[in-house]
């Protein structure tokens, strides 16, 4: 499992699946909580761009 949090405050917790040289990533079975911690969401997958994170 791997922590992703975004430069918004947003945490992405998920298996990493693929990594790029720019650090954007994919992420598979994530589980995105808000910034505020107090919205919660299951995603199947996602992908991050390096830029957007902290």
């Amino acid at each position: 499992m791997k922590l992703v949090e975004l430069k918004n405050g947003e945490t992405f917790n998920g298996h990493l699946q693929d990594c790029d040289n720019f650090m954007n990533v994919t992420l598979k079975d994530v589980y995105q909580t808000s910034a505020s911690g107090e919205q919660f969401w299951k995603l199947e997958e996602c992908y991050i761009k390096g830029s957007t994170m902290r």
